[in-house]
Order: C-alpha cells, then sequence, then structure tokens
C-alpha cells in the first residue's frame, strides 16, 4: 500500500470516529438482518416451496410473488424469495411514519439449497423496522409481534429442525452511520429520495404506466417488476424490481458474510436472497404524484453491510449503476415531458 493509500485510510478512519461520536445513541439489544427459520436436510427446495405456498394465506398472509434468483457463477444451488403481506401486522407501521412506513410493509422469506439440504430464513423486522422507522420506541413491540408471526406461519408450514441464529450485520440501534466516516450513512428519512414527481393526483394511473414499463427488464441489471401492492388507504402503491444479474453479483461479493458456518460453502451467498426485491414506492402528495426510492448505497449497508468495508470499496459503482436502471425505467413510464 502507498504512503499516499496510507494516509487517506488514517483520514477516512478519522472521519469514522468523529461521526460515530456526533451520532451516539444509548445502545439497545444487538439485532442481525436476518434469522434463520429450519433446515431440511433431507427435503428439495421445490417440496418446502409448495408447503409454504400452500399454508401463508391460512394464516394471514398475501403472497405478492415467489421468485427465483440468481447465483453466483458457477454455484448448482437455487433460491427463492417469498415476498409476503399481512395487512394487520402491516397497518401500524403507517401509524408511526407514513413517509417511510412502504420500505418496511412487505416481509420476506427465503428457501435456499446448499451442500447440507434445503434453509429456510427471513428479513428479520426488529433489525430493519428500527431502521425504516428510525429508531421510534414503538418500533420494537411491532417489530416482535410480526417476527413471532412470521416463525409461527412458517413452523407450521414447513416443519423441519427450527433454529433462530441470526446473521448479517450486527447493530445495536437502527441509525446506520457512514462507512469509514464518508460512505452513505444517515437517517432514513434523509434517504428516500424523489426520483420523479408527475403532477395531478391520479397515483393509480402513475402505477399502472410504471409497472407496465418495469415489465421489460434492464439492460445491465437485468432489473424488472417482480411484484405489486396496491394500498388505496394510503393513495400508494408498492413495485418491487430485481433481476437475476444483480442477485448473481450481490451474492458473490456478500459471500457468507458474518456467517462463519457458511465460509466453506460453495455459493455462501444465498442466504443473503431476502435483500431482494428493491422497493419503489407511488405515493400521492397532494395535488402531485412522487414515485421514491432509498439512496441505492444506503440501501445495499442495510442488507450487505457484513461484506465488509473493502467490499464496498471494490464495487462502489454497483449502486449508482443499479440506481441509474431504476431511474431509466422510472422515466420511460412517467408522462411525456416529466422530468
Amino acid at each position: 500500500m502507498t504512503r499516499h493509500a496510507r494516509l487517506a485510510l488514517a483520514a477516512l478512519a478519522a472521519g469514522a470516529m468523529l461521526a460515530s461520536a456526533a451520532c451516539a445513541a444509548p445502545p439497545g439489544r444487538s439485532q442481525r438482518v436476518y434469522q434463520y427459520v429450519a433446515h431440511f436436510p433431507a427435503g428439495s427446495l421445490a417440496e418446502v416451496a409448495a408447503r409454504l405456498q400452500a399454508a401463508a394465506p391460512a394464516a394471514g398472509w398475501t403472497v405478492l410473488a415467489e421468485l427465483e434468483t440468481g447465483s453466483p457463477r458457477s454455484c448448482p444451488y437455487a433460491a427463492k424469495v417469498f415476498v409476503l403481506y399481512n395487512a394487520a401486522l402491516a397497518k401500524p407501521l403507517f401509524e408511526i411514519n407514513r413517509h417511510t412506513a412502504p420500505f418496511a410493509t412487505v416481509d420476506r422469506l427465503t428457501l435456499f439449497e446448499d451442500e447440507n439440504g434445503v434453509h429456510a430464513s427471513l428479513v428479520n423486522p426488529r433489525s430493519v423496522d428500527r431502521t425504516v422507522l428510525m429508531d421510534d420506541p414503538r418500533c420494537e413491540e411491532l417489530a416482535a409481534r410480526r417476527l413471532a408471526a412470521l416463525r409461527e406461519m412458517a413452523a407450521r408450514a414447513l416443519g423441519g429442525r427450527a433454529d433462530s441464529a441470526e446473521y448479517g450485520q450486527e447493530r445495536d440501534r437502527g441509525y446506520i452511520g457512514k462507512t469509514m466516516g464518508v460512505m452513505a450513512g444517515g437517517s432514513f428519512a434523509d434517504k428516500v429520495q424523489d426520483v420523479v414527481t408527475v403532477p395531478g393526483p391520479d397515483w393509480k394511473g402513475v402505477a399502472a404506466k410504471l409497472a407496465a414499463a418495469m415489465s421489460e427488464k434492464g439492460p445491465k441489471w437485468g432489473l424488472h417488476r417482480a411484484f405489486e401492492l396496491e394500498l388505496p388507504e394510503y393513495e400508494l402503491a408498492i413495485l418491487g424490481t430485481t433481476g437475476s444479474p444483480m442477485d448473481s453479483k450481490s451474492f458473490e461479493i456478500v459471500r457468507s458474510g458474518s456467517d462463519d458456518s457458511r465460509s466453506d460453502l460453495k455459493c455462501p451467498g444465498l442466504a443473503h436472497a431476502g435483500a431482494y426485491p428493491i422497493e419503489v414506492v407511488v405515493r400521492r402528495d397532494g395535488n402531485s404524484v412522487k414515485i421514491q426510492c432509498v439512496d441505492a448505497m444506503y440501501r445495499m449497508k442495510m442488507y450487505f453491510e457484513d461484506a465488509g468495508k473493502w467490499a464496498f470499496m471494490k464495487n462502489m459503482g454497483m449502486p449508482g449503476s443499479i440506481a441509474e436502471e431504476i431511474r431509466a425505467q422510472v422515466k420511460a413510464g412517467a408522462p411525456e415531458g416529466v422530468e
């Protein structure tokens, strides 16, 4: 490493310490981003997925999508992400923060294969919700209730050997600081970006045009519409976008992340499949309609920060190119003349 590089890293580290001190808050209980549900040494991915698809609706969950993800190069294994919605459990989120709640409204449960069989895990609402709802004290109880409901539904549907071990980035609060003092930190509300603002109140019409535009796969990351959820009571729609090239690259980068038990497996990154799809929100805002996304680098940190600082540094261009692909689709779905 050159002297210039060492000096630059020292400056970044000093900035990180200052930023951490400035944003210090009383620590809460540490949570990781993902949590295992069960393991199936002898089951097949298709069999486990069929059980979940059949049982979720009876337990109050709408299956918005069952998605096959991309896999890293030369990976012989597969993963599926179930995008789930429970209206009763989602409603209190909007009472806490109507602006950010759409980005925590859907839940994601992942089934993935490896050398040891099939595994089920979920995105931990106790970790993600407190980021999205910005450490609101009401969040903890609501997130714990949703986590328990998810686990109960999955346990009844799937069986298998139960597990509640967590993996992914460990955090003792929702606020996410900057990496090395400079990269993509701050309050979640400040990271919700208006991609396009459309004049007029017709949020349903805007959502329909955007959904059509997002049906075409993007040129680099293959991003396309994976699900659509209309919430008329809040005058908004949530669209999910994902693509196999983005999945594959993300899983190659993160590898086993914080889960050392997966470090010797052929394609350990499949355990992070619940990070996707990416949310695109269409909401009425007075006499206009806003199409919104979360800053792409910040969202990557939410779900993949356990990849490590150097992995982020080496792939800094990826979030920006993902954001540009989403922006291009949003603009294609906006009325002519709207920027």
